[in-house]
């Protein structure tokens, strides 16, 4: 793959499945949930396949069929969401970094790269993890929906980003791992680079460039 026309002013990743592996995470939640209730455990795979479009909307996938008559899919998101913030913020919990990820990042910090997160992952269960983010780098922002207004794939949040940081749409990158993400950045205008094997369903469209290991990006930019 050729280096980039352009060395990026602003690198914006996606989350989970981008730069963390928090499917472990997630499923013991979703399966905490559902075994409290007396429901079926779920693979992984099975759960995999409903990140990317917020918690919400995972709850409306995964939980739905062991709501109470008079439960609503916002009951459930907020049921699941104390289950995984409870987990998600034991003392002996570690992010769970992808393969090549702290490379990257060191180096963008090295080549004074800004860099930001805009993910769909609600802001309660993100700020747990903010201590472990923010000591792997110095991110600019961590943007969630309820940051930007909107979830991805409107590109709302993206275009905040670019202007916080005084970058134009040729001087941003954006990373992700799922048609949501791919859909954000070119929504937005801006370069997509696509990490395989993440946890979105592959849809189109698909990015400007694929990356088998997210550090494949650093001979991209030199």
């Amino acid at each position: 793959m050729e280096r980039l026309s352009f060395t990026p002013k602003l690198v914006v990743f996606d989350l989970d499945g981008t730069l963390i592996d928090s499917i472990g995470d997630i499923a013991s939640a979703v399966n905490r949930f559902r075994t409290s209730r007396g429901g079926s455990v779920l693979t992984e795979e099975t759960v995999r396949g409903a990140v990317g479009h917020g918690a919400r909307e995972l709850c409306k996938v995964l939980l739905t069929d062991l709501a109470m008559a008079d439960e609503s899919n916002e009951d459930l998101y907020q049921a699941f969401r104390a289950i995984y913030i409870e987990e998600a913020g034991l003392p002996d919990h570690q992010i769970r970094w992808l393969p090549g990820a702290l490379e990257l990042l060191q180096h963008l910090n090295q080549r004074q790269i800004a860099g930001a997160i805009l993910t769909n992952k609600p802001r309660r269960v993100t700020e747990v993890l903010m201590p472990q983010l923010t000591k792997a780098f110095p991110w600019k922002q961590i943007f969630c929906p309820e940051d930007t207004g909107t979830p991805k794939p409107d590109p709302a949040g993206l275009h905040q980003l670019m202007d916080l940081n005084q970058c134009r749409v040729d001087q941003t990158v954006y990373v992700g791992d799922s048609a949501v993400d791919f859909s954000t950045g070119k929504a937005a205008g801006v370069l997509t680079l696509g990490l395989r094997g993440g946890y979105g369903q592959i849809t189109p469209p698909e990015p400007d460039h694929w990356l088998a290991e997210i550090s494949e990006m650093i001979p991209l930019i030199d």
